[in-house]
């Protein structure tokens, strides 16, 4: 008998970084809803001696309990296909691993690193292994000679690739199938990467009217099917 794990998404938002996340919110906090997935949303203040992004990794640390899977987004990643679920798309493909991330495609014609991790979208099970990766990871920036990605391009992202990648590769999968969780055309969760505020915005807006339609035509087609006469 099949059993649903608990899952729980979790996002990392502070400041301004990001005025789109608004819209964001509103999508993923809909599709949690949905299928009874826990949504936290972490705001702590990050550190100073880094960049932001890096705060992904403490906001997983703190919120990998009472789950059995935790699924990071980015704040310009969301939920694009709602009728698809966690359980059902994602959490086979990771097996028996850890931590499983997406390649590092955003789409073929702007940036293509099929053997190298996107950390924009994390699917982590819960377990003291996992734990132990990203305590790691976490303080991988403190390594001698890795100083320069607390504020380095691509940050955490290029860190990841060179320390647990390496010392944890049995227990980390790389998907090469990016586009099921990660990319700007991702099937099942899109990752607004490298693209500007006001086009995500846009984006995500549009996402939102057009379903909001689609609920508006259902509602309307479940009313005037109640109305009308059943044959017998």
């Amino acid at each position: 008998m099949f059993t649903k794990p608990i899952i729980k998404v979790v996002q990392y938002h502070w400041g301004d970084q990001n005025h789109s996340y608004a819209l964001n919110r509103q999508i993923n906090e809909a599709y949690c809803h949905r299928h009874g997935y826990e949504y936290v949303v972490k705001t702590f203040v990050p550190r100073d001696d880094r960049a932001h992004r890096w705060s992904k990794i403490p906001a997983m640390r703190e919120e990998l309990h009472d789950c059995d899977f935790l699924l990071y987004l980015d704040a310009d990643a969301f939920f694009y296909s709602h009728e698809l679920r966690i359980e059902n798309e994602l959490i086979p493909l990771i097996g028996d691993r850890q931590i499983m991330m997406g390649a590092n495609c955003t789409c073929e014609s702007d940036r293509f690193q099929p053997d190298r991790p996107n950390t924009g979208v994390i699917l982590v099970r819960n377990s003291p292994q996992a734990a132990e990766i990203l305590r790691v990871w976490d303080e991988s920036s403190e390594y001698p000679g890795l100083e320069r990605f607390r504020f380095d391009m691509d940050y955490e992202q290029e860190t990841c690739a060179m320390t647990i990648w390496q010392k944890y590769a049995q227990e980390v999968k790389l998907l090469k199938d990016y586009y099921i969780m990660n990319g700007v055309n991702g099937i099942f969760i899109r990752h607004l990467t490298r693209m500007a505020d006001k086009h995500r915005f846009q984006v995500q807006k549009q996402f939102l009217d057009r379903h909001r339609q689609t609920a508006q035509t259902a509602e309307q087609q479940a009313i005037v099917a109640s109305q009308t006469p059943q044959k017998t």
